[in-house]
């Protein structure tokens, strides 16, 4: 009867070697959720930190159905909870809009002091809920089957891969869509360079 589990090889782990493991586990997934966050950890409001260089904004509807304002995460989940919001990923060089003139009487329940706009700030139609060429929301209600949508690296649109030419999104590792690209010929020979394009 012994000898029913000598083939098996046991498979041991020191504590440490576990320790260390997990420790890479979260470290991976802090660095991927400050790609998706750009660092806002969610708790306060971004907006004292200026145009960041990349964070997570979400468009709220309830408060602004024209979709002509972003917030950060945290006022997403503390101003704005309960609220109709879009999750537009992240943005770049935004500055949070909570509580400011387009807002109307909602102040900022996180940061009071607020300029009437941010001035540099720059709005598209995803701040709507309407997403690439086809102007639809996404999840479109009307679509048999949601197609994966890929985020232009330029424009920070997102656009369905059939409206791009793509079968698949595993052809792309970054896009910039076409229509961008023949905008300067310095563009297109940076993007050449490093690889974005071929």
């Amino acid at each position: 009867m012994d000898d029913v589990f000598d083939d098996e090889v046991e498979q041991t782990v020191t504590i440490d070697e576990y320790l260390n493991n997990v420790e890479a586990e979260e470290l991976e997934e802090i660095k991927n959720a400050d790609l998706v966050l750009g660092g806002d950890e969610g708790v306060e409001c971004t907006y004292n930190m200026g145009y960041m260089k990349r964070q997570a904004i979400f468009s709220c509807l309830t408060c602004t159905p024209d979709g002509n304002a972003g917030v950060c995460t945290a006022c997403s989940l503390s101003c704005h909870d309960g609220h109709e919001i879009v999750e537009l990923w992240t943005k770049r060089n935004f500055r949070c809009d909570c509580g400011n003139s387009k807002f109307g009487e909602l102040v900022c329940k996180l940061f009071l002091k607020k300029d009437v706009e941010n001035a540099e700030n720059s709005y598209n139609h995803n701040f709507k809920g309407l997403y690439c060429s086809c102007d639809r929301p996404y999840p479109d209600p009307d679509a048999k089957a949601q197609e994966e949508m890929i985020q232009c690296v330029m424009c920070e649109d997102w656009f369905h891969e059939e409206h791009l030419g793509l079968e698949s999104s595993n052809e792309v590792g970054s896009l910039v869509v076409p229509s961008l690209i023949s905008i300067s010929f310095p563009l297109s020979f940076t993007l050449l360079l490093f690889g974005v394009i071929d």
